[in-house]
């Protein structure tokens, strides 16, 4: 049996056969972070020696965890349940090749990269390859809240935490009293955001001028003032929410950073993005990501606070404010005796949403079929046209269905890919208060009455916020990190992305279909395609780099 493992600059193997181990302990644990957390890395060992590996259940984990049994002779891999680091392995002939970069296992173990067909349809339409798979064959990732177990015969997975079966157990346990529930939610953040900048460290706010990044901000003030934040701004003033985030930073006398970024400095950005994600992924927002992070590591940022997952676990994205509307008119009638044109629903978005809405397992997933009508005969399709276990949350509101099943997966694989990628390469360590174990369970307990009260999203998150600072500062709608792709992929990519499309690269290439790349590119005028042919520009790029 051989274990082999390397995560950054940690390196450690295991040869049984050989008797040769990293040290004399019976027990070695490390974890995947920037920095040794001793007072964690203690509780796990005392915990595994009373408990075994149930005590995942038991304890909160913050980190991706590697932990060796040396008189069982067992490897136990453990992914956090937020899967806020990724975990890449690879098992043959009695040994076991892991790593939390796919790239690094592939070369540093002279591994075979056989690209994964199978997972393209999956990549195309959700920006990003769902574990167990990867785009190599043969190649492994667990999923968030799951443990491995490798005892050089055979490999074991299984889930020490369920999205599905955790919120189905909690709801059922609802905090009812809204006063007592915005109370204990505002402890909760408050708990862990005070735990979580106690230690003697260089810590920064990635602050959007959003409600989320806000709160974050406003109670980190609270115990550490003066601490540093940070933003990207861009020139185009219908992009720009730099001057939200200064204002808010104002408020609460942060320490404030900012950088205005210019559409050439974005595009210069994009010939870096494989060195950053070594797997394919196509979230667009993939760009302000790396500029922000590498401008936090200018500035000798060690740990950066985050508002991510707020807007899943508490319904802030506007795609629940369609779903709302989507489901209250299936209750007055039912669209599936309309007629509609496949013309037609290339172009209007609202029947487009209904009208896929036939199959009763996938109720909540109606914004998936945008992606059909571009992808058919791109390349050999072998499904994952929608996402499974949405039929496992018990309720009936296509909101929570979709809340729910966005954590499993949009925030996990994701969010969590975009920014823990580019933080990891700059040696930063991400923490949100919202992503952490205790914070999201009691978010399954809050009725969803007080996440979407009167159609206003995310509203006890909200009522919280304003304690903090006046409720007019958030009057505007949130922009987001808005990228022009369809003008970019028209212009100053267009030749780029002709040059990965030609017909002689398709061909040695062997994945597309070159007839229906050609004539996808002739004409990029909508956002659906556009973010089809951007997926597919990534890829290539990816694909000339680590293939080639």
């Amino acid at each position: 049996m051989q274990i082999c493992c390397c995560l950054d600059n940690k390196n450690f193997e295991f040869d049984v056969e050989n008797e040769c181990y990293i040290n004399d302990q019976n027990v070695f644990i490390t974890i995947d972070s920037n920095y040794e957390d001793m007072e964690y890395l203690n509780d796990i060992k005392q915990k595994y020696e009373q408990y075994g590996i149930d005590f995942t259940k038991n304890i909160s984990m913050p980190y991706s965890t590697y932990l060796y049994d040396k008189k069982q002779n067992k490897l136990y891999l453990i992914r956090d349940i937020a899967g806020q680091r990724p975990i890449y392995y690879y098992v043959k002939n009695n040994s076991i090749f892991v790593c939390n970069d796919i790239i690094n296992l592939m070369q540093k173990y002279n591994l075979k990269k056989e690209i994964n067909k199978k997972c393209l349809s999956m990549y195309f339409r959700y920006d990003y390859i769902k574990p167990p798979e990867t785009i190599f064959i043969d190649t492994y990732k667990l999923a968030h809240g799951e443990h491995l177990i490798f005892d050089g015969e055979k490999c074991e997975v299984n889930a020490y935490w369920n999205t599905f079966l955790k919120y189905n157990e909690l709801s059922k346990c609802a905090a009812n009293d809204y006063d007592e529930a915005k109370k204990s939610l505002e402890e909760l953040i408050d708990n862990y955001i005070k735990n979580a900048i106690s230690k003697n460290r260089n810590y920064g706010i990635y602050l959007s001028g959003g409600i989320d990044s806000s709160l974050v901000t406003a109670i980190s003030s609270k115990h550490k003032p003066g601490i540093n934040t940070f933003s990207i701004g861009f020139y185009d003033e219908e992009r720009n929410e730099a001057d939200k985030s200064k204002r808010i930073a104002e408020y609460f006398g942060t320490n404030h950073h900012e950088l205005y970024v210019d559409e050439e400095k974005l595009i210069d950005i994009i010939k870096k993005i494989p060195n950053y994600y070594t797997e394919p992924f196509g979230d667009a927002s993939e760009l302000p990501t790396i500029v922000l992070n590498e401008f936090a590591k200018e500035n000798n940022v060690e740990i950066a606070l985050t508002g991510d997952g707020a807007d899943q676990l508490f319904c802030g994205a506007r795609l629940y404010d369609t779903l709302y509307k989507v489901q209250k008119v299936h209750r007055i009638f039912n669209p599936f005796n309309i007629y509609i044109s496949p013309e037609k629903l290339k172009y209007r978005r609202k029947l487009m949403y209904i009208y896929s809405n036939k199959d009763k397992k996938y109720k909540s997933q109606c914004d998936i079929l945008y992606s059909e009508t571009f992808l058919k005969g791109l390349f050999e399709d072998n499904g994952h046209k929608r996402l499974e276990n949405e039929e496992k949350i018990d309720s009936k509101c296509w909101q929570i269905k979709r809340l729910v099943l966005d954590f499993d997966t949009f925030i996990c694989d994701r969010i969590n890919t975009k920014m823990g990628i580019p933080a990891m390469k700059n040696n930063i360590e991400i923490k949100s208060p919202f992503l952490n174990k205790d914070i999201i369970e009691y978010s399954f307990r809050i009725p969803h009455k007080y996440k979407y009260y009167k159609k206003i999203k995310k509203y006890i998150l909200k009522q919280i916020l304003y304690k903090y600072v006046p409720k007019e500062y958030y009057d505007d709608t949130k922009k987001g990190f808005y990228i022009p792709i369809i003008k970019w992929l028209n212009t100053c990519l267009a030749d780029d992305l002709k040059r990965v499309s030609s017909k002689e690269f398709i061909k040695e290439q062997g994945i597309f279909n070159y007839d229906v790349i050609s004539k996808l590119i002739e004409k990029i005028d909508n956002r659906q395609k556009s973010e089809i042919i951007w997926n597919y520009y990534m890829f290539q790029l990816w694909y000339e780099k680590y293939m080639i």
